[in-house]
Order: structure tokens, then C-alpha cells, then sequence
């Protein structure tokens, strides 16, 4: 649990992201390339190499990975045409630790210092999405 840090760190990125673009010819089947690191991730690295935080994080097919998100095969076929349908509009990605609509309880991570200004803006952007 926590936050996508520094490359290798075997995390993935928590936050608010968009779509940047889609790849139908994956290695992992299918995959959707995320902005990470955003502006809040940049604005928060103790980098002053923003390449150290890691980058070219994908959602994608199969059922394992490095360093990205594996949601399988069936799920992602799914999810990238659904994408791929509201690509006219900005697409958010909101990966969270939970579903803070249900437990508003926030993680404490123990390396950083502003997890509940990260947790409050997912929160509040899940917030809209109640009753959907």
C-alpha cells in the first residue's frame, strides 16, 4: 500500500491520471498508458529527476506484470473499449488503495508525509462518482 515513489520500487501510482493513449498492440494483449507521474506526483518527488520516479505505467491484459497493472485478459478487453469510446472526453483513471465511498479510513504510509492530501483529493473525486 502507499504511492508509486522512485523506479523500481515495486509500486504502482496512486492518484487521479488520464489516459494518454491506447495500445492495441501490446505485449500484455491490450494496454492503456497512464500520465504518470501527474503534476501532484511531480510537485511531491524529492527527485529533481523526474525520470527517477518511473514512468510508462500501463493498464493492460494478462495475468501478471512488472511494474504495472495486470487486470487480465477478459477485463481489460472491456475497459480499453470503453476508453476507447470516451476518448472524445478526458478520461480519469483513479487508482486508490480502497474505496474511500465505503471506508474513509485513510492508509498512513509511513515514507511521506502528505498521504491525506492524496487520499482526500481520490476521496473526493470518488465522491462524484456515488450513485453511478
Amino acid at each position: 500500500m502507499g504511492p508509486k515513489l522512485k523506479d523500481g520500487d515495486r509500486q504502482i501510482p496512486e492518484g487521479i491520471y488520464r489516459v494518454e493513449y491506447l495500445n492495441p498492440n501490446s505485449s500484455y494483449y491490450l494496454s492503456i498508458k497512464i500520465n504518470y507521474p501527474n503534476e501532484f506526483d511531480q510537485a511531491k518527488t524529492q527527485f529533481s529527476n523526474i525520470d527517477e520516479m518511473g514512468n510508462d505505467i500501463f493498464i493492460h491484459g494478462k495475468a501478471a506484470s512488472i511494474g504495472f497493472i495486470a487486470i487480465g485478459d477478459e477485463a481489460i478487453e472491456e475497459v480499453f473499449v470503453l476508453t476507447q469510446k470516451a476518448m472524445k472526453y478526458e478520461v480519469k483513471v483513479i487508482i486508490s488503495p480502497r474505496d474511500f465511498r465505503k471506508n474513509e479510513d485513510f492508509p498512513l504510509i509511513e515514507n511521506i508525509d502528505w498521504e491525506n492530501e492524496l487520499y482526500m483529493l481520490i476521496k473526493e473525486e470518488l465522491d462524484k462518482l456515488k450513485g453511478k
